[in-house]
């Protein structure tokens, strides 16, 4: 899997949080993340329930490793509970530091939609392989850090680490650390499928006869014609648009979904014990949020 196409997937979602973003989720911290657990790799290919059409609301599609990872919704949630409890410590030292605006806007349910690459002939039809603009403005939330002297700075993280112990009670902070990696190594696992493979063989050869010579679909989200503009242009939007054709008469995204679903599924028998442990860490920390910020459950 080639970087670019990568943040559709994990990055996008992670750089929201940061404060600039696709198939995303940790909050980011600007401390060390606690050691996650090692991923085991299973060398058994699972079996995949393959639709024998192509789903026509992806929307309504989770993957199973969804239910124990956090949305960017609610890694924004997190985030902001820290700044809102680390506001007391830093205003104790003196500094001036406006608690960080929310980040609003995000996704909160499936990251299906997203995940395979363009797939929304309308989204398509505006932002082609662009992604679509980020919340906010994309303004970073700790825009002003930089200004603050060196010692005051660190102040201000030591800070926001108490508020992040306050919400965990000493858990490792946000989503599931071996969630994360099941939802990123299955991602790969499946595009190196063989059953992934032929859907894009299938895909590729419908493109040929669109008139774009593409081996996948990462491909097409790649090319380098795409990176000289802030926007789509109109080659890029007929592109996407045909990409998202084939897509749908190949069944590619159906064939797709379930390979990824089946190697995650794997996965999470394989770390039911982490992954039940850190689901309760998870759901802890949204309710002390929640309290935090003074909304209800």
């Amino acid at each position: 899997m080639s970087a670019g196409y990568a943040v559709l997937v994990v990055t996008a979602l992670g750089a929201l949080l940061a404060g600039c973003a696709g198939p995303s989720h940790p909050a980011a911290s600007p401390y060390p993340a606690a050691a996650a657990p090692t991923l085991a790799d299973i060398s058994a290919i699972p079996s995949a329930a393959v639709p024998s059409a192509a789903p026509t609301d992806l929307s309504t599609l989770r993957l199973p490793i969804e239910k124990y990872v956090l949305t960017p919704a609610e890694n924004a949630q997190l985030n902001h509970a820290t700044w809102v409890l680390a506001a007391d410590c830093i205003q104790h030292h003196g500094i001036t530091f406006p608690t960080p605006a929310a980040l609003t806007n995000l996704r909160s349910g499936s990251e299906v939609p997203r995940r395979y690459g363009p797939a929304d002939p309308a989204a398509a039809a505006k932002d082609g392989y662009h992604n679509p603009a980020a919340p906010d403005g994309g303004k970073v939330p700790t825009d002003n850090l930089p200004s603050l002297p060196v010692d005051q700075r660190t102040t201000v993280f030591n800070c926001r680490r108490a508020a992040q112990t306050q919400l965990t009670g000493g858990a490792p902070f946000g989503s599931s650390p071996i969630g994360e990696q099941i939802n990123s190594r299955s991602y790969i696992k499946s595009a190196d499928d063989n059953r992934v493979k032929a859907a894009f063989t299938a895909w590729s050869a419908c493109m040929k006869t669109a008139g774009y010579s593409y081996a996948s679909p990462m491909d097409a989200y790649n090319d380098p014609r795409w990176r000289g503009s802030p926007t789509a242009g109109p080659q890029e939007i007929a592109t996407a648009q045909a990409d998202i054709a084939c897509k749908r008469q190949t069944n590619l995204i159906g064939t797709w979904y379930a390979v990824d679903a089946a190697y995650q599924q794997q996965q999470i028998q394989a770390h039911q014990a982490e992954l039940d442990r850190d689901r309760t860490a998870e759901r802890q920390q949204l309710a002390a949020a929640r309290k935090a910020l003074g909304q209800s459950s």
